[in-house]
C-alpha cells in the first residue's frame, strides 16, 4: 500500500504541491489525470525519491524514502528518460533486471517478442525509434516484477495497437501488483475507469464519474477555460455559434 500525506512541494513562491494527502492499494490499475502543471510529474518524482519533499511523508508497504528497500518495491517509466544509446537492447534489459532481486528473466524474451521488439533487440539504442524506446523500458518494467510499476505519460509515442496491447499488459500484472499511470489519453481513462484521481490546485482527488463527465470538468480548469475561450472567440464560425 502507498501511504501520502500532507506532502508538500514549492518551487521558489510556486506551491506544485499543497497538503497533498492519497492512499493507493496494492494491486489494480490507477489513472491520475489532470491539466499541464498541475503537478502530476512532481507527485511522481517525490513518489519515486528523485525530488526530495518539502514537507509530509510517503511511504510504500510501510517504508519511507531513501533506502534500497523503498526503491526496490517500484519500478519507474518517467516521460523524459535517458537511454544509454550504446547498449543493445537486450543488454539493457539484462542489466536493468540485474538490479532487481524480483526480476524475471525468462519474461524478458516473450514482451520482446510481444513488442516486435526481437529482431531489434541486438542493436545498439540509439539507433532506435522514440517509440522502440519506450516499449524496451516497457519490456524491463514488467519482468522487474515489482510490487508497484509507476508510469508518466506512457502511452505517447506508441502506435494505437502496441498501446491496446500494454494496456492489457498493465491489467494483466495489475492482478498481483499496483500500477500507477499518468495518462491524458482518453483510451486509457475508458479502459481504466474503476480508480481516476483528478490533479488540481496541488491536492488530489477521487473522480467519482463518467469519462465524459471526467472531460467537461477538465475543460473547467481555468487555464483550459480560458484558451478554449479564446478557440470559441477566434475560430468557431458565426453559423456554429448561433
Amino acid at each position: 500500500m502507498i501511504e501520502i500525506d500532507g506532502l508538500k512541494k514549492s518551487f521558489k513562491k510556486n506551491r506544485v504541491i499543497d497538503a497533498l494527502s492519497a492512499s493507493f492499494s496494492s494491486t489494480g490499475v490507477s489513472v491520475i489525470v489532470g491539466t499541464n502543471g498541475s503537478g502530476k510529474t512532481t507527485l511522481l518524482n517525490m513518489l519515486t525519491n528523485l525530488l526530495e519533499a518539502d514537507g509530509g511523508g510517503i511511504r510504500i508497504d510501510g517504508i519511507t524514502p531513501g533506502s534500497q528497500a523503498y526503491k526496490s518495491k517500484f519500478f519507474y517509466l518517467p516521460s523524459d528518460f535517458y537511454l544509454p544509446g550504446y547498449m543493445t537492447g537486450k543488454e539493457y534489459v539484462q542489466f536493468v533486471l540485474s538490479r532487481y532481486e524480483t526480476s524475471e528473466e525468462d519474461k524478458a524474451p516473450l514482451l520482446m517478442d510481444l513488442l516486435d521488439l526481437a529482431d531489434g533487440q541486438n542493436k545498439t539504442i540509439e539507433s532506435y525509434s522514440f517509440g522502440m524506446k519506450k516499449k524496451i523500458q516497457i519490456v524491463a518494467a514488467i519482468a522487474a516484477n515489482t510490487d508497484y510499476i509507476i508510469a508518466d505519460e506512457i502511452f505517447g509515442g506508441l502506435d494505437f495497437d502496441t498501446s491496446l496491447l500494454v494496456q492489457e499488459l498493465f491489467a494483466a500484472v495489475s492482478t498481483t501488483k499496483k500500477v500507477i499511470i499518468v495518462s491524458h489519453e482518453r483510451n486509457t481513462i475508458d479502459r481504466f475507469p474503476e480508480d481516476i484521481r483528478l490533479m488540481r490546485q496541488g491536492s488530489l482527488v477521487n473522480f467519482e464519474g463518467t469519462p465524459e463527465e471526467l472531460t467537461d470538468v477538465i475543460k473547467q480548469e481555468e487555464v483550459l477555460r480560458e484558451k478554449l475561450d479564446i478557440v470559441s472567440k477566434h475560430f468557431m464560425s458565426t453559423e456554429i455559434l448561433l
